[in-house]
């Protein structure tokens, strides 16, 4: 009988034996194929590489290179499921559509200094919303115009360090997933969402565009970036620390007004607390039922906080006065246009577009194109645009109107002007005119 029990004893460890080895070996194979997999693009290194059975695994001392000198630097990148079980079979698990109960994933410490920050600015396309953000940034700053990632050296930064943190949970009883995504530059400040979104019953319904959200929440903390931000415009600006404060607060609270855009005192307040006093913003939508947010649009701005069950709370107290509004169909046209300090004409959008001639005398003035993703085109109706499509053709003109499926681009000739139908399909690459 103990020899019995000893054989069965020692089938079971063999078993588990195997089955961590298999477990092992299998996940750094799956890592190593991975790796191999992009080598023709770029060169992926590590040190180390750890299973301990506890339904992790992670690589260490990670290093992405370019081949020509430019490297990221990785500390960790580690990914955790439920049970190390989890991952048998785990690639027929995912081509199946099966949603797994647990996963984190945390990718520690992404280091990159500034020679290789300044050339993948160089690279990418110009974003409006960068534009606005480094503009504001340096409002009251003296001399200074412009604050961005190429200025990050004069703020005292040799480089970016960031992490990312994405946990998800699915509870398949309730149909419902739960995210959160967490993002630090250390140094400088974190964001972090988390949300859950109701009726998943497949892996599929994640990629759902009538998917909707019972809760939304938003949290922006400030970790030492507007600090070294007022310090160096403190001194660009020659003023001591609390006139340069109020100057910076005073013209953005202008800057925002001649771009038509209304905020509340409190909101006002809420932003200087987060600027001066590194205080933790938070943004909470928890309607009455669950929101599909592409619809928020058909909404006016100021129906938002009714809409979305909206609540901000500044270092977790409430905010008082949510009042804003914007006209969200040309929002991004005026902060742009009062950034280069144009004074917004007084004509309706509609006239502005029919006419390219007045478009031109009141708003453009000492504008260069700059480069938007093609799906960002309905953000800007009315702008003038060039439009150069997959076989080579370019189209010079202002948008006036446009579709999923279609841009109407209005370009003049010497007879007047016409109107030519463009395929979003067909489109390489979009430019504004601004």
């Amino acid at each position: 009988m103990k020899k019995l029990l000893g054989i069965l004893l020692l089938i079971v460890i063999l078993s588990l034996v195997s089955t961590a080895a298999y477990i092992y070996f299998s996940t750094k194979s799956a890592v190593d194929s991975m790796i191999e997999s992009v080598q023709p693009f770029v060169n992926v290194k590590y040190q180390r590489f750890s299973n301990p059975m506890d339904g992790s695994i992670s690589i260490h001392g990670v290093t992405i290179g370019d081949g020509y000198g430019a490297n990221v630097d990785i500390g960790s990148i580690e990914l955790k499921m439920d049970s190390a079980l989890d991952y048998i079979n785990l690639d027929k698990k995912l081509t199946s559509g099966e949603i797994l109960p647990k996963l984190q994933l945390q990718i520690n410490h992404v280091y990159a200094d500034m020679d290789l920050l300044n050339k993948a600015q160089e690279s990418s396309e110009v974003n409006p919303f960068e534009h606005i953000a480094s503009y504001v940034a340096a409002l009251g700053c003296g001399d200074v115009n412009s604050i961005g990632t190429k200025q990050l050296a004069d703020l005292g930064y040799s480089g970016i360090d960031g992490s990312l943190n994405l946990n998800f949970e699915y509870n398949k009883s309730l149909a419902t997933a739960t995210l959160e995504f967490d993002y630090i530059l250390h140094g400088m400040g974190s964001f972090l969402v988390t949300t859950s979104i109701p009726y998943i019953y497949t892996a599929q319904d994640f990629a759902n565009i009538n998917a909707k959200v019972n809760n939304l929440t938003i949290e922006l903390q400030d970790l030492g970036y507007n600090e070294n931000l007022i310090e160096h415009c403190s001194l660009e600006s020659k003023l001591e620390r609390d006139a340069y404060i109020e100057q910076h607060l005073q013209e953005f609270k202008s800057y925002l007004t001649k771009a038509n855009v209304q905020l509340s005192d409190d909101l006002y307040a809420a932003y200087r607390a987060y600027f001066v006093d590194k205080a933790p913003l938070t943004f909470t939508s928890q309607p009455d039922s669950a929101v599909n947010l592409q619809y928020i649009g058909l909404y006016e701005t100021k129906d938002w906080p009714t809409v979305l069950g909206l609540s901000v709370a500044v270092n977790h107290n409430p905010v008082n006065d949510l009042t804003f509004g914007w006209n969200k169909d040309t929002v991004i046209k005026n902060l742009l246009n009062a950034r280069e300090g144009i004074e917004l004409a007084n004509v309706d959008d509609d006239d502005i577009a029919r006419d390219p001639q007045t478009r031109r005398k009141q708003i453009l003035r000492n504008k260069t194109y700059f480069e938007i993703p093609v799906s960002n085109l309905d953000q800007y109706r009315g702008f003038d645009v060039k439009l150069e499509t997959k076989l080579g053709k370019i189209y010079t003109g202002y948008i006036k109107s446009l579709t999923r499926s279609q841009v109407i681009v209005v370009i003049s000739l010497k007879g007047g002007k016409a109107e030519i139908p463009v395929g979003t399909n067909k489109i390489a690459k979009a430019y504004i005119y601004n």
